[in-house]
């Protein structure tokens, strides 16, 4: 009979949602703060000591400069103990679970970019770092989503959000939340060396921007660099609001661009 109780409680435990255990374990400690104090007030004169009591027998620490005179607190610290570390463990196991899962996401770029009226700038190279730079300059307060393939952030900046992967792909731009973004903004790579193939992939991108941008009825202002200018005449102009060719002194023009919508 017994045994069997003990069994359904396991199974039942077992199944508790862990935000669950957590609050009854945060209850079962400030309970125990008080249920000490009251049965040895003389030993542990405030709860807060009893507090103090409860936190350093269920983290095993013991510093043993309270100890229960009665029978019944010793016996509650038995208590305390069995059931306390329990609840203790779970607690920072789910704690470091959480941390962990957060800069797992963080640094995977999983999380993605919630803001709106940002800049979106695809694509890390010289010219995208100085136009990051005067978009700054020009206003502190502008956030930028840099989209890259890199493993890291090449800039750390608290405006600057990074999100890696394929711009091309639909689902990394939404990553970027491309839809409330004031203007999006696309690089060429440093070191070319095929040109043409290099104006077609911005070319894509771009068009996949607007593909987005159609399907929900938002109108995206897009922003490329075009490394050949005799491209621009090949081009659907439909996906493009404005083309700045590679040969023009164009960061500070890329990035007076960018900033059109808040002025």
């Amino acid at each position: 009979m017994i045994f069997s109780l003990i069994k359904k409680v396991l199974d039942k435990t077992v199944n508790i949602e862990h935000w669950k255990l957590i609050v009854g374990g945060v209850v079962f400690i400030i309970l125990s703060s008080f249920i000490i104090y009251i049965v040895e007030p003389n030993e542990f004169k405030s709860p807060l000591n009893g507090f103090w009591f409860v936190m350093t027998t269920i983290s095993q620490v013991g510093f043993g400069d309270y100890i229960p005179k009665t029978m019944i607190g010793r016996l509650y610290t038995i208590v305390l103990y069995i059931v306390g570390v329990g609840f203790f463990a779970i607690i920072i196991a789910k704690w470091i679970d959480l941390l962990n899962t957060y800069e797992e996401l963080k640094e995977a770029e999983i999380l993605g970019y919630k803001g709106e009226n940002h800049i979106v700038i695809i694509t890390w190279s010289q010219k995208s770092k100085i136009t990051i730079e005067q978009i700054l300059n020009k206003n502190q307060n502008t956030d930028i989503v840099l989209i890259d393939q890199l493993n890291s952030s090449p800039i750390n900046h608290s405006n600057i959000h990074y999100v890696q992967g394929d711009a091309t792909k639909i689902d990394t731009l939404q990553k970027a939340n491309i839809l409330f973004a004031n203007t999006v903004c696309v690089f060429a790579s440093d070191n070319v060396i095929d040109k043409a193939s290099e104006d077609g992939k911005i070319l894509l991108i771009a068009s996949t921007v607007k593909h987005i941008a159609k399907q929900n009825n938002k109108n995206i202002y897009t922003i490329v660099e075009i490394l050949e200018e005799e491209h621009t005449s090949n081009t659907n102009q439909y996906f493009i609001d404005e083309f700045i060719i590679s040969n023009q002194p164009f960061s500070t023009l890329m990035a007076s661009k960018a900033l059109h919508k808040e002025r």
